[in-house]
């Protein structure tokens, strides 16, 4: 074999092998969501917030209307993710976290007189 050939055959097999360990390394999908019936399986098992609970607490109807709910995993959080459509016309997914019912990170909003959380 050539010089030249091994030099390709090397630079073959080093990107084959960095394809392999990127493709072993690459994280699970962040999200697995439930049908109804998993979704009732899971609210038992877990002991979840029940989501006609959630929505009523989280979707005022004088604002906007929920159009789909369901019930997904992230690691080890249930959230549920409200879909709710505004009177204005925009659509907004609101995630609940269903384990207490209470709005899910991004969605917190800040205690009386704490700066937003860009601001602290």
């Amino acid at each position: 074999m050539s010089w030249r050939a091994a030099t390709i055959a090397t630079a073959l097999s080093c990107a084959f092998a960095g394809a392999e360990t990127a493709a072993a390394q690459e994280p699970p999908p962040a999200q697995e969501c439930y049908t109804v019936a998993q979704t009732r399986e899971q609210i038992a098992r877990h002991g979840l917030v029940e989501p006609s609970g959630v929505l009523r607490e989280h979707v005022d109807p004088k604002k906007s209307k929920p159009l789909a709910a369901r019930l997904c995993r992230n690691g080890e959080v249930f959230i549920y993710d409200i879909t709710v459509l505004h009177h204005d016309g925009r659509i907004e997914s609101v995630p609940i976290n269903a384990a207490n019912g209470k709005p899910h990170r991004a969605h917190e909003a800040p205690a009386k007189g704490e700066p937003p959380k860009g601001e602290r």
